[in-house]
C-alpha cells in the first residue's frame, strides 16, 4: 500500500489577462535566445500567434514557426516538427532554444514530444509509455488558446501512432512545461463549438480526477513509478474548484464569447483540472474516448462529453458521496436529501450542462452504431494505465454497458 503522494505542475505558471505579452521577458530570464513555435494555420490566420511572436521579438528572441499542427496530432506531425526545428536551428545550443506550443492541447502535446526527440534523439515511437523520456528536455513552454485540456501543466502528451492507428500517450515528468502562460484573452476568438467541447473536456478531467481511487488504494506495487497514482487531498482541492468554476461559467463562455470574466474563469478551471488529473489520474471516460475518437474522428472533448454521464452512472454505486458533492458544486440544492438522490442530481446536472451548450445527445449522433460497441469495448481493455484508476472494476462487459448507455 502506498503511504505517500506527490504533486507536480509546470515549473512556473503565469496567469492573467494579456500575460502573453510578457512571454519574451520571461524567456529571457530563463536564458532563452531562440524560439520554435508549434502551432497550426488557423491560429496563424486568426492573428493569435502574432501576439506571441511580437512579445518574443520585443525581447530580441529569434523566432521560427511550425504551423503544421492538427486537432488530432499524429507521429507524422511530430516528425515533421522535429525536421523543421532541426532545419531552422541547426547550430543553436539546446539550452538556449525554447519549444513553444501555442494552441489547444494538441499543439502543446506536439511541442512536448518534439522537445523530447530533439533533446534525446530517436523518433516519437521511442517515447510512448510511462517514464521513457530519459532526462530533462530543452525548455518547453505552453501557451493555451483554449480552456480545456490542461496540457499546459501536465506531464502527458497524447499522439496517434500512425503504425498502430491508435492514440497513445507519452508520459513523463520531464514533459512538464518549464513555463505556462495562461492568458484568457487568447481564448476570446475560440468558436462556440470548440469552447463547449473544451469546457466539457475540462469538466471530465475534474470529475474523473475526483472520483477515481485514493492514492493508497491503487492496486499496484508501492515502489512502481506510474503517471497516474490515484487521487490525493491536493488533487481533490483543484478538481473541486474546477468543477465549481465550470458549472458557473461554461454557459456564459459559450454564448457570450467576449465575456472576459467567464473566459478567465474557464481558463483557470482548465488549468486547475489539469493539475488535478496530472497528479491523480483519469479512468473510464478517457479509456473509452480513444476508440470512440479513432472510429468517429471527432474531437477529444466531444467524445468525453458524450461518455461522461454514462460513466458517472456506472460509478455511482462506488462513489455516491463524491457525486453528491459534485451536485452541490454544480449548483444543485442538496440540503436535506440523501447522498444517493444528490448524486443522481449531480449526474443529471452534467447532462443538462452538456445539453445547454449544444453538445449532441449521444454517441449515435456522431456516427457510432450498436454493431460497433463490442469491438470498441474490447479495444478499450488495453488501456490499463487508465482502467486501474477506476473505483469500480472495468472489463469488456462493463465497457459495453457504458457505451450502450451513452448511445
Amino acid at each position: 500500500m502506498r503511504t505517500y503522494w506527490k504533486f507536480s505542475a509546470a515549473e512556473q505558471i503565469l496567469f492573467g489577462q494579456n500575460t502573453a505579452r510578457q512571454l519574451g521577458d520571461e524567456l529571457k530570464l530563463l536564458g532563452v535566445c531562440s524560439a520554435f513555435i508549434v502551432t497550426d494555420s488557423n491560429l496563424v490566420k486568426a492573428g493569435v500567434v502574432d501576439v506571441v511572436r511580437a512579445s518574443l521579438s520585443a525581447a530580441q528572441i529569434a523566432v521560427s514557426i511550425f504551423e503544421g499542427g492538427a486537432p488530432e496530432p499524429s507521429t507524422d506531425i511530430v516528425s515533421n516538427a522535429v525536421e523543421a526545428a532541426r532545419r531552422d536551428w541547426p547550430n543553436v545550443a539546446p539550452d538556449s532554444l525554447a519549444i513553444i506550443g501555442v494552441g489547444g492541447g494538441s499543439n502543446i502535446d506536439v511541442a512536448k514530444v518534439t522537445a523530447a526527440v530533439l533533446t534525446h534523439g530517436g523518433t516519437p515511437f521511442d517515447y510512448f509509455g510511462e517514464d521513457r523520456v530519459p532526462g530533462r528536455t530543452m525548455t518547453i513552454v505552453a501557451v493555451p488558446t483554449t480552456a480545456g485540456t490542461g496540457s499546459e501543466t501536465t506531464s502527458v502528451a497524447v499522439i496517434e501512432d500512425v503504425n498502430k492507428k491508435m492514440k497513445l500517450a507519452v508520459s513523463s515528468n520531464y514533459l512538464l512545461p518549464r513555463l505556462a502562460i495562461v492568458d484568457p484573452m487568447l481564448t476570446l476568438s475560440c468558436p462556440a463549438k470548440v469552447t463547449a467541447e473544451s469546457g466539457m473536456d475540462a469538466l471530465t478531467h475534474a470529475v474523473e480526477a475526483y472520483t477515481i481511487v485514493e492514492h493508497f488504494a491503487l492496486p499496484i506495487p508501492p515502489d512502481l513509478r506510474v503517471a497516474f497514482p490515484g487521487k490525493n487531498p491536493l488533487s481533490d482541492t483543484h478538481a473541486a474548484k474546477a468543477i465549481q468554476l465550470i458549472g458557473a461559467n461554461l454557459r456564459a463562455a459559450v454564448y457570450q464569447p467576449h465575456n472576459v470574466p467567464a473566459r478567465e474563469a474557464m481558463s483557470l478551471a482548465a488549468l486547475m483540472a489539469g493539475m488535478a488529473f496530472a497528479n491523480s489520474g483519469l479512468a473510464a471516460v478517457h479509456a473509452l474516448q480513444y476508440p470512440v475518437g479513432a472510429l468517429t474522428h471527432t474531437s477529444h472533448g466531444l467524445g468525453n462529453a458524450l461518455l461522461l454521464p454514462a460513466v458517472c452512472d456506472y460509478l455511482l454505486p462506488a462513489q455516491t458521496r463524491e457525486f453528491a458533492e459534485i451536485a452541490a458544486w454544480l449548483g444543485e440544492k442538496t440540503d436535506g436529501i440523501s447522498d444517493r438522490d444528490a448524486a443522481m442530481w449531480g449526474i443529471e446536472a452534467i447532462r443538462q450542462l452538456k445539453a445547454d451548450i449544444g453538445i449532441p445527445n449521444g454517441l449515435r449522433d456522431i456516427g457510432v452504431s450498436e454493431s460497433d460497441i463490442p469491438a470498441m469495448a474490447q479495444s478499450t481493455v488495453r488501456y490499463q494505465r487508465l482502467i486501474r484508476c477506476s473505483p469500480r472494476p472495468l472489463n469488456a462487459e462493463a465497457f459495453e454497458w457504458i457505451l450502450r448507455k451513452a448511445m
